[in-house]
């Protein structure tokens, strides 16, 4: 499927969000690379040096959520979603 006909499955939540990296589009893409085409959400908290740290992570989820929906926590999706930006050289702590 080409990227015009795919959606960003993940939410990311940056904060602050005046703090959002100038290549958002490739963190988005690696992010729901490791929800391997699942959905969830994610949050992002920019850290000290220009560093990022996932501080939250959902379970992967099957289908979208409704916005405001309280999701379950994964600190496996956590790691999972750091070692992905990680390998590919992202900023993160």
């Amino acid at each position: 499927m080409g990227a015009e006909g795919r959606s960003a499955h993940v939410d990311v939540e940056w904060v602050p969000e005046q703090g959002v990296p100038a290549d958002v589009e490739n963190w988005q893409r690696v992010i729901d690379g490791a929800y391997a085409g699942g959905y969830g959400r994610v949050r992002l908290v920019l850290q000290a040096e220009a560093r990022w740290k996932v501080t939250s992570a959902t379970t992967m989820l099957p289908a979208p959520s409704a916005p405001g929906e309280t999701l379950t926590m994964s600190k496996s999706m956590r790691e999972a979603v750091r070692s992905a930006l990680r390998a590919r050289g992202f900023p993160v702590v």
